[in-house]
């Protein structure tokens, strides 16, 4: 079986995937036997290049995928395994990634996961101990050799390298300037962390997935970019254009140009078919690597789509982007139109994003924010006039006879972040990463290196309450201050040091403990 990074590497192969899904409860039950049956006519076919399972999709309980993986991979079929943090903790996930490595699964698609909806007698407690970015990192460790501790004190092993071949997401498909530009801004750390290939968020405007392959060329991220294609009907049209699926976009203008096709004769099939089939000849055209088409529940929809595409191998390819271009409202493009092909123009960015207009930005410019950044300026920041000041009081208290004072400090800290912050007493503060914004108490799933692809509208994909999204208030705030020169993003991967919950945030900081020790280091000096 030729491996799948090879076949992503053939620079003229054009590659198809296949997403299925896995079903609640034993293999053997009914629906789950189809799932098998499918899997296996899908196995059996030359066109298709992998078939990709799903964990716990949309948050619900899941048979493992690994086991339909193993089933699919006895067949001679590449397997994608999507790996998701939603369920498990940063061990769990190691622990997980060497059981695939084990068992030959080397293509895992790295996801922080859609929020739990269920589970046994009740919701489950989402863990998101790390993010796809995190997970994406330790992945790449694993590749490299990871490192653990040895017996011996100071002492390090290095572990047998893994050969995962690594998948991120990216959702081109937002619709506010802050909530798209957060996501090319992710996927940037992404690559950093390791990415090997790429497959989008689902969406059905031609002109958005152009628009991705701009901004990769302007940002030298030459990886594999793979069309996410999914068979629509209309109800499944109608959850995505609702936002009951986050991440799943379509467009008003969409939905009522399927609600007419499904009064045809055929219910709008072969509108679904037709529609699935001129996206795999756009992808093709424009540069994709390859398309994943989801949305198939027997070999015949998958067949037919690819039956389709071959009808139109021989079309102008461009003559299908008025059909396939269906925007949001008002919805926010980093490049502007280019007049002739209705595409994206590499060359002409959007003024929204190039401007100076402060004031479209301050809406999430508080007052309590001014003064955090004051206090951070003159107080926290390794070069600030009273770092020193403050670090010097610190080391002092660390000495013995001086607990009563630190239990008094922490005290004060606790009081003054909980009441500013909603502070949840990480010890490892990521508000300066976030401008002032807690990812533990403020983001449903804890995410320090970038949104989720959840968000819709502004909002968080989980409070049901209209919350903002963390990062767009953050990218807000960062726009207004310093416009496009520092972005969010262009730092360290941050994962969390449990180690440090319910320590001093400030002990931390200014004792260089914390995951933004290194910038300390480096401005003051490793001393202790």
């Amino acid at each position: 079986m030729e491996r799948l990074r090879d076949i992503f590497s053939s620079p003229d192969r054009f590659v198809t995937g296949v997403e299925l899904v896995t079903t609640r409860g034993i293999i053997q039950q009914e629906n789950s036997k189809k799932v098998v049956a499918l899997a296996e006519d899908l196995s059996k076919d030359p066109a298709v290049d992998w078939i990709s399972f799903t964990e716990n999709a949309g948050g619900n309980p899941m048979l493992s995928n690994d086991h339909m993986g193993r089933k699919v991979a006895e067949m001679g079929k590449n397997v994608i395994l999507n790996i998701t943090c939603k369920d498990k903790n940063r061990n769990a996930l190691e622990s997980t990634a060497w059981k695939y490595a084990s068992e030959g699964f080397e293509n895992l698609l790295a996801l922080s996961g859609d929020y739990p909806i269920d589970g046994y007698t009740g919701i489950a407690k989402g863990v998101f101990d790390i993010d796809s970015v995190g997970l994406l990192k330790m992945l790449n460790d694993m590749n490299q050799g990871l490192k653990i501790k040895g017996r011996k004190p100071g002492s390090t092993i290095e572990l047998d390298k893994t050969g995962f071949f690594l998948g991120c997401t990216v959702s081109p498909f937002k619709l506010t300037e802050a909530e798209q530009m957060m996501q090319y801004e992710k996927l940037k750390i992404k690559v950093r962390a390791g990415a090997d290939f790429i497959i989008p968020q689902l969406g059905y405007d031609i002109r958005k997935s152009h628009e991705l392959l701009c901004f990769m060329k302007e940002n030298n991220i030459n990886l594999p970019v793979v069309g996410n294609i999914y068979r629509l009907n209309a109800g499944i049209a109608r959850m995505f254009n609702r936002g009951m699926f986050p991440g799943c976009v379509v467009s008003d203008d969409l939905l009522e140009r399927i609600n007419k096709e499904k009064q045809s004769e055929d219910k709008g099939k072969a509108f679904f078919v037709d529609l699935a089939a001129k996206q795999v000849a756009a992808f093709k055209g424009m540069g994709y690597k390859g398309v994943y088409i989801g949305g198939v529940n027997k070999y015949a929809d998958f067949a037919g789509i690819i039956e389709k595409a071959e009808d139109y191998k021989d079309n102008d390819w461009k003559e299908f982007v008025p059909e396939l271009t269906n925007p949001q409202k008002n919805e926010y493009y980093l490049y502007c139109v280019d007049k002739k092909t209705n595409l994206s123009d590499p060359e002409k960015k959007n003024e929204l994003y190039t401007g100076v207009q402060r004031s479209q930005y301050s809406k999430h410019v508080s007052l309590g924010y001014r003064f955090s950044r004051m206090i951070h300026a003159l107080v926290f920041d390794y070069k600030a006039p009273f770092f020193g000041l403050a670090r010097a009081n610190y080391k002092m208290m660390e000495k013995k006879g001086f607990g009563w004072l630190r239990r008094f400090m922490y005290f004060n800290e606790r009081m003054s972040k909980a009441a500013f912050y909603n502070c949840k007493e990480c010890g490892d503060c990521s508000l300066p990463d976030i401008t002032y914004l807690c990812p533990e108490s403020q983001c449903a799933k804890n995410q320090r290196n970038g949104p989720c692809g959840g968000s819709r509208n502004d909002m968080c994909e989980v409070e049901s309450k209209g919350k903002y999204c963390i990062w767009v208030k953050a990218y807000s705030r960062n726009k207004y201050f310093n416009g496009n020169k520092k972005p969010l993003l262009d730092r360290r991967i941050v994962i969390r040091n449990n180690e440090l919950d319910s320590t001093s945030g400030w002990a931390n900081c200014f004792l260089l403990r914390d995951h933004n020790a290194y910038i300390g280091e480096q401005v003051r000096g490793r001393k202790k």
